[in-house]
């Protein structure tokens, strides 16, 4: 029997495609490498890498970047992931805007960030859902790829979701799960989590906790959340819903909490509070420069009057800052983090918010603890969660329970 018919036998194939696997996943997480560099990672002969190599050149999986620095002897040649070989779509579906960008096998966005109207609060699932796929659709037009061309999905989306993807705040269904429902109309394996966490696995990535073993990345906007980088992994809890800082106990509150329980802190701190607090101030007369055009006031608008010393919005975040703070007072007493990341909306003034946030917790924190965690900001910004995206599948295709999804 020749060769080409012995490698055309099912186990024998299958086997050659499981070692390219490998080696596609090793260079998608850590860039160019030698063979050498190959061999010691994947414990595969050096003919054996050399055929696959060579195949994967031909199947156009793997550019030969040509020879690299010698480490001794002679310089031996570097192979990395042609970026264009396969793409990685990344969905981060919000309260307020529907974010979509393409990623390629270099982890670069291709072409611009696409941003849309966001349904997620004002439509039906089927509708929502119908959206997406148009926008979607539209996106990869306009950046000419080939819908066969996009092996995964990153999807973020707000609330409470658990790890087998069955979301109980949005995009609940009676029949199967959102990921379900969302790899049924794609085509693709699909990943997805809240965005908080998916915000940490991006600091991590890209931002802020890049080099940091153990962060806590805490969002605050219309609603508070937390992701967790412990160990030099996210942490999401046995079941995925850990995070949900916004529901711890603030002492002494009362106020009704949209979760159902009384004297979360989300009913003092987050943007919804404030956007309550400061309507129900000002149809009573308060004197400020937030804008509320027909009456309707907004986070945004309250972030911006604190901008220009305004000082009932600078109360209004101050106060905020103060409650944030005692919260994490708690958290590095908890888990005795290196860093904090603080990122969203109400930190487009960080000379307001992160003041507080700091007195708080040098009141209530240990000062040993204290002092061995830093305070960040997001150095990511508004894209923290359509970058996480791509870091979320990044994390299930190298270390997570799903590394049987490849990209090949």
């Amino acid at each position: 029997m020749d060769t080409e018919n012995k490698n055309s036998l099912p186990g024998l194939r299958e086997k050659r495609n499981e070692q390219k696997r490998q080696i596609i996943r090793d260079l998608y997480r850590l860039g160019a490498l030698s063979k050498p560099e190959i061999c010691r990672l994947t414990n595969m002969t050096v003919p054996t890498i050399t055929r696959i190599i060579e195949e994967l050149i031909e199947e156009g999986w793997v550019v030969n970047q040509g020879q690299g620095p010698s480490i001794g002897g002679k310089r031996p040649y570097i192979f990395a992931l042609n970026p264009d070989a396969a793409y990685i779509i990344g969905i981060d579906l919000g309260r307020e805007l529907l974010k979509i960008a393409v990623f390629n096998l270099h982890k670069e966005t291709i072409g611009s960030i696409q941003v849309f109207p966001s349904l997620l609060e004002t439509e039906k699932n089927e509708v929502i859902l119908r959206d997406l796929k148009i926008k979607i659709e539209k996106t990869l037009i306009d950046a000419k790829i080939p819908r066969t061309k996009i092996r995964v999905a990153g999807v973020s989306i707000p609330g409470l979701l658990d790890s087998s993807g069955n979301a109980f705040s949005y995009l609940s269904f009676n029949e199967g799960n959102v990921r379900q429902r969302l790899e049924k109309m794609l085509g693709i394996p699909v990943f997805i989590d809240n965005d908080s966490s998916v915000m940490a696995m991006a600091e991590h990535s890209f931002g802020a906790a890049k080099d940091a073993k153990d962060a806590l990345c805490v969002s605050v906007n219309e609603c508070i959340g937390l992701g967790m980088i412990l160990n030099g992994h996210p942490y999401t809890g046995c079941k995925g819903m850990a995070g949900e800082f916004g529901h711890i106990r603030v002492s002494g509150k009362e106020t009704l909490c949209y979760c159902g329980k009384t004297g979360c802190l989300e009913t003092v701190a987050s943007g919804r509070a404030l956007v309550k607090a400061a309507a129900d101030a000002i149809k009573k007369g308060q004197p400020t420069y937030i804008q509320a055009p027909e009456g309707v006031v907004t986070l945004d608008a309250i972030v911006e009057a604190a901008t220009k010393d305004d000082i009932f919005a600078i109360d209004l975040l101050q106060r905020a800052g103060e409650k944030i703070g005692e919260g994490l007072a708690t958290l590095i007493h908890l888990f005795n983090p290196e860093l904090i990341v603080i990122g969203g909306k109400m930190t487009a003034n960080n000379s307001i918010l992160l003041p507080s946030i700091r007195r708080s917790i040098d009141r209530y924190t240990l000062t040993r603890l204290k002092n061995q965690c830093e305070i960040q900001t997001s150095t990511l910004g508004e894209n923290a969660c359509i970058l996480g995206t791509l870091s979320l599948v990044m994390e299930h295709l190298h270390y997570g329970p799903s590394e049987n999804v490849s990209l090949y």
